[in-house]
């Protein structure tokens, strides 16, 4: 859909966050509305969080509006303003999608979990029964936590510079999961089965390694939430001792399907997303 093409009544998907250069979801859902010749486009939107609220106020009444995508660092605070969400929303206290509803509610989901496990039966691994090192307790890393106890991980550790977020998510996990074995404490990194880094720590070239790979074992699964670049230095370095990585586009690109049922995109031809 070219601009040119926009007309009175296109309808419009947002994607919000600060900064807003490397997410994926705009160019997929862009090719899939081009694609099933749907009259939608979805827009980028670059917003300061001093300026979230007042964004979803004029969200409730932009009315040709579908629904919005939130990447960092908006997830959390985008939860307060919903009106309603998803048990696994509620579970994390954010959202990474929200439909807007005919009469202007707002309707959150966070989906990063399932993607991240979407992705994962990709390289043909599971979680269940393996030792999980998570870095990373905001939204999407909780989102994941959440998803990654839930389907049975054996032992999962949560890493995050913020004390106080960090407890938060492990009292909320071994609140839900009691068999899993939850905890802070990484353990002896050649005992790792699966590594995520959930954090932004890659996004720029001089970011450090969210974490040590030296003694992680070259069976181990390391998987990255970063999407630009394509493969972050944590990855290259992952892939370099011998170990399958994930890269963050492959948990992006997961979710398409659940963003076009939770916004009901059905394309003219087929009636059906």
């Amino acid at each position: 859909m070219t601009p040119a093409s926009i007309t009175g009544v296109s309808h419009f998907y947002a994607m919000i966050g600060h900064p807003v250069a490397q997410v994926r979801t705009p160019t997929v859902l862009n090719a899939y509305l081009s694609e099933h010749g749907i009259d939608g486009v979805m827009v980028t939107f670059d917003v300061l969080p001093e300026t979230v609220p007042p964004f979803f106020e004029m969200l409730k009444g932009w009315r040709n509006c579908r629904g919005c995508g939130v990447t960092v660092p908006h997830k959390q605070v985008a939860f307060d303003h919903c009106d309603d969400a998803s048990d696994r929303a509620v579970r994390t206290g954010a959202v990474n999608m929200i439909k807007r509803a005919n009469d202007g509610r707002l309707i959150g989901d966070m989906t990063d979990g399932s993607g991240f496990l979407a992705a994962l039966a990709g390289h043909d691994v599971t979680v269940n029964g393996k030792r999980v090192v998570l870095v990373g307790a905001g939204g999407a890393g909780s989102a994941i936590a959440h998803a990654v106890a839930e389907s049975g991980a054996a032992r999962l550790a949560v890493i995050d510079v913020d004390e106080t977020r960090r407890a938060a998510l492990i009292n909320s996990l071994q609140h839900h999961y009691a068999g899993i074995a939850v905890t802070g404490d990484p353990g002896d990194s050649a005992n790792i089965d699966v590594l995520i880094n959930a954090t932004p720590m890659g996004m720029r070239p001089e970011d450090p390694l969210p974490f040590p790979l030296d003694d992680v074992a070259p069976m181990a699964l390391v998987a990255d939430a970063v999407t630009k670049p394509v493969t972050t230095r944590f990855l290259e370095m992952a892939k370099a001792r011998g170990c399958k990585i994930q890269r963050g586009h492959e948990m992006a690109e997961a979710q398409l399907p659940i963003f076009l049922e939770l916004l009901e995109v059905v394309p003219p031809d087929t009636g059906k997303p």
